[in-house]
């Protein structure tokens, strides 16, 4: 069972990972229907359940209706975190990366992303520390790329460049926010 199972249900779980890792983006509902992937019916409603809620706002253009996660609905940087953490960001990620799961000490989403100021434009970074390099792990990225609709921005560390306190810029990505994908990569392993 994934950690959002007892919460929500997949479609839902999809809407989420959709709407919510694209946070100034806004889709249209024939879009959304297809990538909930539940009928149509089933589907309208949980828009429309979303939609009255707050959770998600509309605008129209012309005859078009586009749908965006609403920011200022009172559980959005909760939710959206979750998502992060989970179907939005650190599932795919640890999908691509689980052929390389033994091979990792760690691997997390640090920079824009973590804190949550991204835009629907920034790129993911993601650092890995392990007996990887760049050569390995950049072809395994490339369609979680195109499933995320960002670049991943690969930084790869030995287990002794990790280990050395001498570096700022690594002391300050060591202390700042993460998303965390070691718990995901042992979950797809497993």
């Amino acid at each position: 069972m994934q950690p959002l199972d007892a919460l929500f249900s997949p479609p839902e779980q999809r809407l989420l990972a959709t709407v919510l890792t694209h946070p100034e983006r806004d889709f249209g509902t024939v879009e959304l229907l297809s990538r909930i992937g539940s009928s149509r019916s089933a589907g309208s409603s949980l828009l429309k359940r979303w939609l009255e809620a707050g959770l998600l706002k509309e605008r129209r253009i012309g005859n078009q209706r586009r749908l965006a996660a609403n920011p200022d609905f009172l559980l959005y940087p909760e939710l959206r975190q979750m998502a992060m953490k989970t179907v939005g960001l650190a599932q795919p990620l640890a999908r691509a990366l689980a052929p390389l799961g033994g091979q990792l000490r760690e691997a997390f989403v640090f920079g824009s992303v973590a804190v949550g100021r991204d835009t629907s434009d920034s790129d993911i970074d993601l650092l890995i520390v392990g007996d990887v390099d760049l050569f390995t792990v950049s072809p395994l990225l490339d369609s979680v790329e195109q499933e995320l609709g960002r670049a991943v921005h690969v930084n790869i560390y030995s287990e002794e460049e990790w280990s050395s306190s001498d570096d700022q810029v690594l002391r300050s990505i060591k202390n700042g926010p993460r998303i965390d994908l070691m718990g995901e990569l042992r979950a797809t392993a497993g």
